[in-house]
This record gives structure tokens, C-alpha cells and sequence, in this order.
């Protein structure tokens, strides 16, 4: 090659590299930005808020209720890696085995899950409340065990109701589609070896899902430090305070005791922020390739005559656990008094009456469904863009990005509310949004972030880079790339994931209560209304509207979305 060549064929190659270098740092400066903007900013805002004078040493260091409140808070949320091992066992079983019945347990888990909890707890009120619940009125009647009785309200009522309506079926849900997406040629490799199925579980199975196990496992282990509804109403009535319950009380305190409040956030704020960098860490080269350009088998292990027991076995706990508040929940909103079942008279359909008559009803279910449908939809479409980049690209800043993504579920949902709500109110900018229905929209979508964005980089994760590869070699786009490649594949996770933020959406109460006003009232909101005002018959009947609309979505979702796998089948 003569000098000119040399000489012209230089500046071209010093011109690309700092040009592709370049595009990657200014990617990862403006995904960061944005990604700060909505989940660091209200951790500056209750971090600055703890700095008030008196504020530790009154909320956190001389408080023996706040002591009380956080060892609680700790021991309640250490359910969460045994929910996530029990979940993980029950999805594993249901999706690797014939047993009889499982698509029907699976979606008897998913009801679980779907009920609002809320009014899922007013239905195990009704069922063991110690004075007058209906079971412990049968149990009374039996003579040897009139003096047993089972107490709602209480430490073990508080680890029930959560492990029942919500730890054990989310791990099901989030898990499912992991153990899909990983098909079954891995293990009958084992198996034709001659290993048995526990060492298949063992070596093969959850090696490969430890990170999707992980994530589920923090992330409920977080969501139990947050927990607000159930240990309000039944850890209070028996002086048993957890953090929520604690900041609630302060900041209900009159005057407010925002100050305390905060100071206690920031304290819990230091030990979820350690545990998100600590699972930051440990799941950074833990992603396994499971789909990749060959056939996949997803055949289940057919077990002969023991899956009929084991269908047995689970459907005599399942059903009873899932139907049983459900059914009180309905059974409740016929009531004429909640819990009152002695009355001459205990029922009538006045409590619907009224609440449908109610204009402010139609209103909030109006915007109760828009809010959760643009929730899921643009939730699903953020997380999976973050979680691409963050699992495919070369942008700067990645493990950063990666631990801001967790930060909304280190702020309690009360405070991540008021941080929001100071955060539009104190730029006249962003004023006029206060109130308005993509606001809504976009606090939802941060909130569920942490769940989203990390459960998708699971997913993106599992999928082979040869496949893209090959697609950008045929002259395939990114976006084409991702369209026609990695969507198609993570589809169960894709529809997992956006039914669970539907479903945040159309229950969430903490996190929107101080954003909605009267023209965007929704249901959770309206609900709440209901039962601190004393009408809980009139939360039941909204919690009867609320799971039937979960419930049809959930139907529509899975003959969308979760068959395609059965049709592979």
C-alpha cells in the first residue's frame, strides 16, 4: 500500500473509535440522567428532609417504639427466601412435570396473587377474627377444641396473609417464565446420564435460574420491608409496629413529624441500598445462556401414577388458601354489618346499591384501567429497553444505572409519594402536571422499576448473543434485532411482567395517594376512603370490582401471551 493510502486511511480509523466511544458515553449519560431524575431525586428529598435538628435523636436513637418497629420489620421480612424457595418448587413442579390439573393450580396461584390485599385481609378478618371470625365459630362448636383459637391479629396472621396472597404466588408468576424460557433439552441431557430429577434440580435447574431466583428472593425480601396495608390493619390493633406502620404514625402525627419520619427512611434507606449493590454485584456475571439457535424441547417429565397424588396434595392447600378469603370477600359485601354474621338478617344488596349509584364510582373505574393499561403498556416498554441496554451495550455506567434502577423500592411508597409530590410542585415546570393522568402513569412505571427492569435483564440474559449475531450479520437492524429476535423470545417474561404492573396499578394505594385528585380518583384510593371512613362494605364491593377486572385481564393475558409456550409443546 503506498503512503497516500496510509496517510488518507489514517484519519478515518482515528475518526470511528472516539466516534463509537463517544456514542456509547453520551448513551450512558443520557440514560443515567433519566434514570436519576425519577429514582435518586426522592432519595435526595427524604435523605435532606432526616436533616432536620432533632430528627435522629428523637425518630431513630431515644424511640423505643422505632426499635420495636424495626426488629419487626426485619423478622417479617425474612420470609421472603423462604417464600421464594417454596415458590420456586411449586413453579418447577407445575411447568416440569404432567401433573393433572397444573395449568388450573398455576392459575389458582395467579388468583392468589391477583386479589388486591387489601380486601384479601377483610376476608381473613372475617375468617379468624378471635371474637366473631366464622372459622373459629366452627371450631368453638367442637368440644375438644373450644379453647383453640386463631388470632388474625397477630405476628403469624401478619406471615399468612403475606406468604399466602403475596409472596409465594408473585415468586410463581416471576418464576414461571424463567423456567420456561429454559426449556428442557439441559436437563434430559441429565437425565438420559441417569441423574435422578433432584440432581437435575440441583446441578442443572437452579444453577442456571440463581439469578432470577435471587432477583425474586431481594425483591420480595424488599417489598416485605415496605409492606404497609396488611401490618396496618392487622399489626396495629395489637401494637405490633413495623417501619411503614411507624413512618405512617409520624407522618399522621399532629403536628406532622416529617422529620422523624425521614430519619427513619434513611436509616432503612442504608441497609437497601447495601443489599441492591451487594445483588448488583453478585448477579453481574450470573446470567446463563439457555435460548440459543437450536431446538428446544419443553416436554414435560410425565411421573406415572404420583402425579395424581401430588395434584391431590396441592389442590387440597391450594384451594382452600386461595378460595376461601376470596369467597369471603364476596360473602362481605352482601353484609349489612362486616363481620356480624348472628344477625337475623345479615345480608343485602344495598352495599352494591349504593356504590354503584355512586357518581365518584364510574369515575375512578374509568381511571383506575386507563392508568393501569398505560402503566403495563409503557412500564413493559421501558424496562425492556433498559434491560436491552443494560445486558447488550457497551454504554458507560452500566453497574450504576443498574443499582439506581433498584433505589424506588428503597423508599417506603407513603415518602416515595410525597417526594414525587414535592418534586412537581416545587418546579413550575412540572406544576401543571400535578394531578394529571401520565403523571400517574410515569410514578407507577418507577415504582414497579426494580422488579421490571431486573427480572427483564434475567430474561435478555438467558437469550444467546449468537442469535443477534446472526441477525445483524444478515443485515438485521438493532431494532429489527430486537423486535423480531428477543422479543418473540422473552414473551412470558414480557407478559408476566406487564400484568404484575397492571395489577400494581389498579391496587397500588401508597404510592398515588398523594397524587390523585378528585378527577383522577381511582379505586385503590376510593377504596381506601371506604374503609377508614367505616363503610368496609362498601371496600369489599370495590374489592369485588377491582379482582374482576384483574381476573378478565389475567385471562386475556395468559390466552395471549403464556399459551404460546403450551402451543410449542
Amino acid at each position: 500500500m503506498s503512503a497516500p493510502a496510509l496517510s488518507a486511511a489514517a484519519p478515518r480509523f482515528g475518526w470511528r473509535m472516539p466516534s463509537l466511544m463517544t456514542q456509547q458515553l453520551v448513551l450512558g449519560m443520557v440514560v443515567l440522567t433519566g434514570v436519576a431524575a425519577v429514582t435518586l431525586v426522592p432519595i435526595l428529598f427524604v435523605v435532606y428532609g432526616s436533616l432536620e435538628p432533632g430528627a435522629w435523636t428523637k425518630g431513630v436513637l431515644e424511640s423505643d417504639r422505632t426499635h420495636q418497629a424495626l426488629a419487626y420489620s426485619l423478622a417479617l421480612a425474612l420470609r421472603a427466601p423462604f417464600a421464594a424457595l417454596i415458590g420456586f418448587l411449586l413453579a418447577w413442579l407445575l411447568i416440569r412435570f404432567d401433573i393433572p390439573g397444573r395449568s388450573w393450580l398455576e392459575f389458582l396461584l395467579w388468583v392468589a396473587f391477583f386479589v388486591p390485599i387489601l380486601p384479601t385481609t377483610l376476608g381473613w378478618i372475617l375468617l379468624l377474627d378471635p371474637s366473631h371470625g366464622l372459622l373459629n365459630a366452627l371450631v368453638h362448636a367442637i368440644p375438644p377444641l373450644r379453647g383453640l383459637t386463631f388470632n388474625i391479629y397477630s405476628v403469624w396472621g401478619i406471615l399468612w396473609v403475606q406468604v399466602t396472597a403475596s409472596s409465594v404466588p408473585v415468586m410463581v408468576i416471576l418464576l414461571g417464565p424463567a423456567i420456561r424460557q429454559l426449556g428442557g433439552s439441559l436437563e434430559e441431557a441429565a437425565r438420559t446420564c441417569g441423574a435422578s430429577p433432584w440432581q437435575i434440580l440441583r446441578h442443572v435447574t437452579v444453577p442456571i435460574l440463581a439469578p432470577a431466583i435471587l432477583t425474586g428472593a431481594l425483591a420480595s425480601f424488599i417489598r416485605g420491608l415496605e409492606a404497609f396495608e396488611v401490618e396496618q390493619l392487622l399489626g396495629v390493633p395489637a401494637g405490633i409496629y413495623v417501619f411503614t406502620t411507624r413512618v405512617y404514625d409520624l407522618i399522621n402525627w399532629e403536628p406532622p413529624l416529617f422529620g422523624q419520619a425521614m430519619a427513619i427512611s434513611t436509616l432503612m434507606l442504608a441497609v437497601l441500598v447495601t443489599l441492591a449493590a451487594a445483588h448488583q454485584y453478585r448477579t453481574r456475571h450470573g446470567a446463563h445462556d439457555v435460548v440459543a439457535g437450536r431446538a428446544m424441547s419443553f416436554e414435560p417429565l410425565r411421573i406415572g401414577r404420583s402425579g395424581y397424588v401430588l395434584s391431590a396434595a396441592l389442590f387440597a392447600l391450594t384451594v382452600p388458601i386461595v378460595l376461601l378469603p376470596a369467597g369471603m370477600l364476596v360473602l362481605g359485601s352482601f353484609m349489612r354489618v362486616f363481620g356480624f354474621f348472628q344477625l337475623a338478617q345479615p345480608f343485602t344488596t344495598a352495599n352494591w346499591q349504593r356504590v354503584l349509584a355512586d357518581p365518584v364510582f364510574l369515575g375512578a373505574l374509568r381511571n383506575s384501567v386507563l392508568l393501569a393499561c398505560g402503566a403495563a403498556l409503557g412500564g413493559v416498554t421501558l424496562y425492556t429497553g433498559l434491560a436491552y441496554l443494560l445486558v447488550r451495550s457497551r454504554m458507560a455506567g452500566k453497574p450504576l444505572i443498574g443499582l439506581l434502577t433498584w433505589l424506588p423500592w428503597v423508599v417506603p411508597g407513603l415518602l416515595f409519594s410525597l417526594a414525587m409530590l414535592w418534586l412537581v410542585l416545587s418546579n413550575p415546570l412540572f406544576a401543571r402536571f400535578y394531578g394529571n393522568a401520565l403523571t400517574l402513569v410515569l410514578v407507577v412505571c418507577v415504582a414497579q422499576m426494580p422488579i421490571g427492569v431486573n427480572m427483564m435483564r434475567v430474561a435478555v440474559g438467558h437469550v444467546s448473543a449468537e442469535l443477534e449475531h446472526s441477525a445483524r450479520v444478515c443485515g438485521a437492524s438493532v431494532w429489527h434485532t430486537l423486535r423480531d429476535i428477543v422479543v418473540p423470545l422473552i414473551r412470558p417474561m414480557l407478559v408476566s411482567i406487564g400484568l404484575l404492573v397492571f395489577i400494581a396499578a389498579l391496587r397500588d394505594i401508597s404510592t398515588v395517594i398523594f397524587l390523585v385528585t378528585p378527577a383522577t380518583q381511582t379505586l385503590s384510593t376510593l377504596m381506601l376512603q371506604y374503609s377508614t371512613s367505616g363503610s368496609l362494605e362498601g371496600a369489599t364491593v370495590l374489592g369485588v370490582v377491582t379482582t374482576g377486572i384483574i381476573l378478565l385481564a389475567a385471562g386475556m393475558v395468559r390466552a395471549l401471551g403464556l399459551n404460546v409456550v403450551a402451543a410449542r409443546h
